[in-house]
């Protein structure tokens, strides 16, 4: 990229203007690249605010991080690459889950009677087994839709809109936890 940075970071408009031309389109697929599905998801800033947060990212306190940049130790692509995955990874950190009451995303084959407290929106006291204290509400959740609501791990990853695989993360972490709080008990 043929871009004055010395030009920039002083405040020259047309070198930051030829700047956001050059790198917006390397900015908007490493968002891509970083953010991927969940650009798509309802609540969640779309690819416009990611690219702005980038770009304000690299003019804040004076232009601290863009005058950072270093072409010895990476090209600027490369650079701005890993500054927009921060960036990414930290907008998307900060917002909030979207949440839906469970009762509502049940699955049709999950009957009522099949299904506990948990999926009618009442909370499970797990207080009297476990030191539930020490999990998160994400882990007390799973385990209680899995182990109190017999529910498979897909139907606990359609109605959370998580991947399996986190479901089977966090029952793993939610177990690990409160064994090793166990262990220390005795």
């Amino acid at each position: 990229m043929d871009i004055d940075l010395n030009a920039c970071t002083s405040g020259d408009g047309q070198a930051w203007d030829h700047f956001v031309s050059l790198s917006s389109g390397l900015i908007l697929a490493a968002i891509r690249r970083t953010a991927g599905h969940q650009l798509d998801a309802t609540g969640l800033p779309d690819i416009d605010d990611l690219l702005q947060a980038v770009y304000l990212r690299l003019v804040k306190d004076d232009f601290k991080l863009l005058k950072s940049f270093n072409p010895s130790k990476a090209s600027m692509s490369t650079w701005l690459s890993i500054v927009t995955r921060s960036v990414t990874i930290d907008t998307l950190r900060k917002r909030r889950l979207p949440t839906v009451p469970i009762h509502d995303s049940v699955p049709s084959h999950v009957t009522p009677e099949t299904s506990s407290s948990t999926a009618r929106g009442e909370e499970v006291d797990f207080g009297a087994i476990a030191p539930v204290h020490l999990l998160t509400e994400r882990q007390r959740l799973v385990l209680a839709m899995l182990l109190e609501d017999d529910m498979t791990v897909p139907d606990v990853a359609q109605i959370l809109k998580i991947n399996e695989q986190t479901v089977r993360s966090t029952k793993h972490k939610a177990i690990e936890r409160l064994r090793k709080a166990m262990e220390a008990e005795s």
